[in-house]
């Protein structure tokens, strides 16, 4: 499909402007009443637009900006720029980011990354795990894709993790974490769960 070809479920087009702030410059993915934009807001920042068909329930792009905001400040995570409505659609506005692991690893032989870029990655990884849970939050869904490089020369050589519609706070009563009640659904992606979540063990740290 043709990046600027869009599901006539998404009502959105490249050149669109969205809530008067972002123009719509490629269509990165679409799912079921679902789509990603490349965007730029007037002062020309590079921004990635989620946008999820509203249906008065809680959507992921819902849980993904709440946890964002929480996240605000926090290193290896992209930064929030506005949750909001666009006729019958809620959006996600944040930093756009470069390529993802899978890409990286990829882009040419040997297909893999060296020792040292192996290590450079897994302190940064369980750093960004790290500063999640420190927040009360568990990802459920951590795998290559949604490890990402920055999208300028200051931060290509830095890693973000992304993707937060899975999300969950932890529970916990005064700062010990409490144990499910009961078991949990299948959360994550077939190629990369946990054990616990094959066994729909409720997903903690």
């Amino acid at each position: 499909m043709d990046d600027e070809d869009v599901d006539d479920e998404i009502p959105f087009n490249v050149g669109d402007i969205i809530k008067d702030r972002y123009t719509l410059v490629k269509n990165i993915s679409n799912g079921e009443n679902r789509a990603i934009f490349y965007a730029f807001d007037p002062q020309m920042k590079h921004v990635a637009l989620k946008l999820e068909l509203d249906n008065d329930a809680q959507t992921s792009v819902c849980i993904e900006a709440a946890i964002m905001k929480l996240l605000a400040g926090t290193s290896h995570f992209p930064k929030f720029y506005q949750f909001g409505s666009h006729m019958n659609y809620k959006f996600l506005a944040m930093e756009f980011m470069g390529s993802n692991l899978i890409d990286l690893v990829n882009y040419k032989k040997p297909y893999s990354f060296n020792l040292h870029s192996t290590l450079k990655f897994a302190k940064q990884a369980i750093n960004a795990l790290h500063n999640l849970h420190n927040k009360g939050v568990v990802h459920r869904d951590i795998k290559p894709g949604n490890f990402v490089i920055g999208n300028d020369q200051n931060t290509v050589g830095t890693f973000y993790l992304i993707n937060f519609g899975m999300c969950k706070k932890l529970n916990d009563l005064d700062g010990v974490i409490k144990m499910p009640s009961s078991k949990g659904n299948f959360h994550g992606s077939l190629m990369y769960p946990s054990l616990n979540a094959h066994l729909h063990n409720e997903l903690g740290r």
